[in-house]
């Protein structure tokens, strides 16, 4: 999320307030600024111009201009652009002018004429590639405004109708204030930080009674999906008033491109600022009833809003070309749709795009974001005078908020965070965050915005409390501990908590026999077990030797199960397996048949898969504080017929052998009648060995981490680990780092290195970090990888 400071001077008053202050107040309010940008110092002398006259120079491509830079000023500008143009008002570089891109103007001659200046398209004064059109990356930009005389703003400054100058604060939104989607939402946080009072641009819209009305239809498809269905029609007047430069120039600082649609531009930036998002239709071209449905488009399932048999709209992406509202338009409908996250997260992956729609359809905002959505949009079509009539909000699905009503005594508050306050103190936290306070006697009650749907409890509220405080102004207690005898068994207390954490992932503990087969025994023998214990006098065949793995009586109860019609399961395993002369091992077994997750309520349905159960495995390693870096997965293509040859990987810690995980062959599985299934048997013994014994408790900050990712390419002769410490050297705050991503495309193969990413985290204990401190600590690492002549990526 981009929010600039201009835009936040409509709201607030930041005369007294600098940028630092502002990203330390993000800071400290959990909202982490990634990245600034002062657009004031990239370029010098840049000034608006009007193209009075412009030739072709014959021969050429060149085009000469007689500009006017002031009353009566003018000068002679030669410009090779292709889009310029007679009465059009401009940015020209005068002589003596830096710009972003590195280059100093001075007065040029050009086949013996002298230019006196340049014009300037948005990506020569600093703008990115990435938010221009691809006519905007080669053309002239010119300047419209509906707020000025642009003609008596000529030879001035461009900030003076651009606001180019402006400072933006990226914000990194962790997905529980994805509330702040909607940019108003930080003015909320901004205003209540420094005590300031937010500046209401409130228009007084009158709503008329609705005259048309449409009938949006979910099909049953996505019936389970939607959770509000909002609409309104609003009658326009043609002003031929084009996009306002600022407002264009706003959307490219917020990493938006502009369209070509002044109507689309609109809706962004009425979705920006309120976190709703808007489908613009024109309404005469739409007869009968709309459907929200689902439809195949290149092989992908999206959902789609029709007319008829014609795609009117792909959610998430502009209304297509025959339903455009344009200037000719008389009614616009705007739909406002929420639907479920988990099911816009897909479109948002199948569409492999993220636009202003996307990033809010995904997240989860409130359902009910359609009156202030509404409200953003009217506000700036009527900057635009472009307003007839607005009907009535006509709401035909509709979500209830979660209950936003929380009491909870003062004393209780005081327990859980361990800090004297009072109910005035507690009052005067939440002056501007629309969370209204009741007291009874020493009982407060909270009525939460319901735009807040991270707020769920009391819990919540004391946290919620605990940040507005200030972490800084919590006074450091250290932790009471009561000393206690060490346990006498530490692996059977390691076992209850992994026997605790898998029941708790829906694993369900089952018990197989230790007997077994010679045949399947000596196929099985997974950790190469020698002299196997034969008994005497079998009960039968299929019980003449004990095992030396648990995976082949969890395949046969995953069976079992499958032929009385319980498809899926997840099942595990803590037994011994035995050989002769006391040779005696313990070994956990875990397996998936089927889904690794299943939720109906919601719709969700997860196959299982070998990324889920490796992702377990780890998670044991994670309970015992095994040192992953000397952990290595190796893949074996010569096990037996009944594991996949190339979806297997051997667990070794220092080359010794901890356990295998694998998929079942699908020939196998087919024959069997069983879903895809995974498995992971492990040695428990050597993991009580390699864990880490010895835990130290570190203290813990409360202020804000920062992260930072980098990536470069390393020698596969390099081990990360030997080198690991020499890149780290000289940090003042890191407090974690851990490999993300390992990557090698072919050229990279041929060279024999790969492509690391790590996540370095940093924090501090004493105080927020700034912005600069961070950076300082990520130049060191930067500098360190250059002394090892390593490349960054």
């Amino acid at each position: 999320m981009i929010i600039t400071r201009k835009w936040l001077e409509k709201y607030l008053d930041l005369s007294n307030i600098s940028n630092e202050q502002i990203s330390v107040c993000l800071n400290s309010l959990g909202f982490e600024v990634e990245q600034e940008i002062d657009y004031s110092k990239l370029n010098t002398k840049l000034v608006i111009a009007y193209i009075e006259e412009s030739e072709v120079i014959e021969g050429t491509k060149l085009k000469k201009t007689k500009t006017r830079i002031g009353n009566n000023k003018y000068v002679t500008i030669l410009s090779t652009a292709r889009n310029v143009e007679d009465d059009k008002y401009g940015i020209l570089a005068l002589p003596g002018a830096k710009l972003a891109n590195g280059l100093e103007l001075d007065n040029r001659e050009i086949l013996g004429m002298v230019s006196e200046g340049m014009f300037c398209g948005l990506n020569e004064i600093g703008l990115s590639n990435s938010v221009l059109t691809e006519a905007e990356q080669v053309e002239l930009y010119y300047i419209n405004s509906i707020y000025k005389n642009i003609d008596e703003m000529v030879g001035k400054d461009i900030s003076e109708v651009l606001n180019y100058d402006d400072y933006i604060f990226e914000v990194d939104l962790t997905l529980n204030r994805s509330d702040a989607l909607a940019a108003k939402q930080l003015v909320k946080e901004i205003a209540n930080y420094f005590d300031l009072k937010i500046n209401k641009t409130d228009l007084k819209i009158k709503f008329e009674k609705p005259t048309q009305s449409i009938n949006i239809e979910l099909n049953k498809k996505v019936e389970k999906e939607v959770n509000t269905v909002s609409q309104t029609f609003i009658g326009l007047k043609n002003t031929n008033k084009p996009f306002d430069s600022s407002h264009d120039v706003w959307l490219k600082h917020s990493n938006i491109k502009s369209s070509e649609n002044k109507f689309e531009d609109i809706a962004s930036m009425a979705t920006l600022i309120s976190g709703q998002p808007f489908i613009l239709i024109d309404a005469e071209k739409v007869y009968g009833e709309l459907t929200l449905t689902k439809q195949v488009i290149d092989k992908k399932e999206l959902i789609v809003l029709k007319s008829n048999k014609d795609i009117v709209n792909i959610l998430g992406l502009k209304t297509e070309g025959k339903f455009k509202v344009t200037e000719n338009t008389n009614t616009m409908l705007v739909v406002m749709l929420n639907l479920d996250q988990i099911a816009m997260r897909t479109q948002q992956k199948n569409l492999n795009i993220s636009t202003v729609d996307t990033q809010r359809y995904a997240k989860p905002l409130n359902p009910n974001l359609y009156d202030q959505g509404i409200e953003e949009l009217i506000k700036i079509l009527n900057e635009y005078k472009m307003i007839e009539n607005v009907q009535k909000i006509v709401t035909t699905v509709q979500k209830q908020n979660y209950d936003n009503v929380y009491s909870i005594t003062l004393e209780k508050i005081k327990d859980i965070l361990g800090i004297e306050i009072t109910i005035d103190e507690i009052i005067g936290l939440f002056r501007t965050l629309d969370i209204s306070i009741s007291v009874k006697k020493s009982e407060l009650t909270f009525t939460v915005d319901k735009n807040r749907t991270d707020l769920y409890g009391k819990n919540d509220l004391c946290e919620e409390i605990a940040r507005l405080y200030g972490y800084d102004n919590i006074i450091e207690q250290p932790l009471e501990y009561v000393s206690f005898k060490k346990t006498k068994n530490l692996d059977k207390k390691l076992r209850d908590k992994l026997s605790d954490y898998l029941v708790g992932l829906g694993f369900n503990n089952i018990k197989t026999y230790s007997l077994t087969d010679k045949e399947s025994n000596k196929t099985w023998n997974l950790f190469k077990v020698k002299d196997p214990v034969v008994l005497m006098s079998p009960l039968s065949s299929q019980r003449e030797t004990f095992r030396n793995n648990l995976s082949k009586s969890m395949i046969e109860a995953i069976i079992f199960n499958a032929n009385n019609g319980n498809k899926s399961v997840k099942f595990f395993e803590m037994a011994d397996i035995f050989a002769l002369n006391g040779f005696r091992q313990s070994n956990l077994c875990f397996a998936i048949s089927g889904e690794a997750i299943s939720d109906s309520l919601n719709q969700v349905h997860i196959k299982a898969n070998y990324a889920y159960i490796s992702s377990i495995l780890m998670s044991v390693l994670d309970l015992y504080k095994v040192n992953l870096t000397h952990l290595t997965f190796e893949v074996d293509e010569n096990v037996i017929n009944e594991i996949h040859p190339y979806i297997n990987a051997v667990v070794k810690y220092k080359n010794k052998k901890l356990g295998i995980i694998y998929k079942l062959n699908p020939g196998y599985e087919s024959a069997n009648k069983i879903n895809s299934t995974f498995i992971c048997e492990i040695n428990l013994n050597l993991l009580l060995e390699i864990a880490d014994k010895v835990h130290v408790t570190n203290e813990l900050s409360k202020f804000q981490n920062s992260t930072r990712d980098i990536s470069f390419e390393l020698s596969n002769d390099i081990a990360f680990d030997t080198i690991v410490e020499t890149i780290l050297k000289d940090l003042n705050y890191l407090t974690n780092y851990k490999v993300i991503d390992k990557y090698a495309d072919e050229h990279m193969k041929k060279e024999n290195t790969s492509s690391l990413t790590i996540k370095l985290t940093f924090n501090s204990l004493e105080h927020q970090l700034t912005e600069k401190e961070i950076n300082d600590d990520f130049k060191t690492v930067l500098n360190n990888l250059k002394e090892l002549k390593i490349k960054v990526r």
